[in-house]
């Protein structure tokens, strides 16, 4: 499809996205006509003629790029000229209008959509697909990185996808054999968060209740996100009920790690830890792990509250 003599309306709350799908419109554009100008504006701007003057030709283009930023605060006398634009973009206009999502401007918006002018959403991301997001921006990348490696990266960055995709950027040029592991992910990112949610997974397998309602209050304090606590539990039981089933197999260390599919360092911790756990009791906390992660998705009230009933109902499932 021709970038110009179009329009694309962008329209979200995730920032990050939205000026993803700016910049990629906009490049596309220029790559088709690299002369083209580019007026970028916000709609609180688009009194009297302004508007006019930023979707016409110049003096050195008559090719136009015009990015129209918060078009929910577009002045109500400028409306409907907006939408004329919108629909009858001409041969050497390139529009690209972005709404931040809500009730505000939806007047504008309806009206655009009326008008079936394009449209792309880039809604806010829930918590738990993050790591998802991050698969797609390593694969996006060139690189493999597993489902717990990215709900790592996760924990030990935050919800910023902006930072999500840095940190897969950074740890990208540095993937041995095109694959970010957990190993990698520590290197560069221990110690960014006080207590992370594996934090509080690696004190559960090790049976230290008090390390480990300490660390679940403190990582809740500091913001980590309950979904992200129990996808690390669910990592951390999973490899353990694995490690019980494969320790007694005379398997080299290397080995043993990939039939467990963890990095060979977390081999020591599941040895260590193994002690306190038997296949019966993993596989009654990997039920409880997953009533605690419905809770906390929607099923509760009070996720913190779910989180400590889940994690002291998996403690209490130790070895005495």
């Amino acid at each position: 499809m021709a970038s110009f003599g179009s329009t694309l309306l962008v329209t979200g709350p995730e920032s990050f996205l939205a000026q993803r799908a700016v910049a990629r419109t906009r490049a596309d554009a220029l790559a088709e006509r690299p002369d083209a100008d580019v007026n970028e504006i916000t709609a609180t701007e688009l009194e009297d003629t302004m508007l006019s003057e930023v979707v016409g030709g110049s003096l050195f283009s008559s090719d136009i790029i015009a990015v129209i930023d918060d078009v929910g605060a577009c002045p109500a006398g400028v409306v409907d000229q907006l939408v004329e634009v919108a629909k009858n973009p001409g041969d050497d206009l390139c529009l690209i209008l972005v709404h931040q999502g809500g009730n505000k401007g939806k007047g504008l918006i309806d009206k655009l959509k009326k008008a079936k002018v394009p449209t792309e959403t880039v809604a806010a991301v829930k918590p738990w697909d993050l790591p998802k997001f991050v698969a797609e921006e390593a694969r996006g990348r060139g690189v493999r990185i597993s489902a717990d490696a990215a709900a790592e990266l996760v924990a030990a960055v935050g919800n910023d996808m902006r930072a999500l995709a840095a940190g897969v950027a950074q740890l990208a040029d540095d993937a041995d054999g095109g694959q970010i592991d957990s190993g990698l992910i520590k290197r560069y990112f221990a110690g960014r968060a006080e207590v992370t949610s594996f934090a509080v997974a690696d004190a559960v397998l090790a049976a230290n209740a008090n390390v480990a309602m300490e660390r679940l209050r403190w990582a809740l304090g500091t913001g980590a996100a309950p979904v992200l606590i129990t996808s690390a539990m669910a990592s951390a039981f999973r490899g353990m009920g694995r490690y019980l089933d494969a320790s007694n197999s005379r398997l080299s260390g290397p080995d043993l790690a990939r039939q467990v599919g963890v990095p060979p360092f977390k081999l020591k911790e599941y040895a260590r830890t193994s002690r306190n756990w038997g296949a019966g009791s993993v596989a009654s906390a990997i039920q409880l792990i997953a009533v605690g992660d419905a809770e906390v998705k929607g099923a509760a009230t009070d996720p913190a509250f779910a989180l400590e009933r889940m994690v002291l109902g998996v403690l209490a499932l130790t070895r005495r």
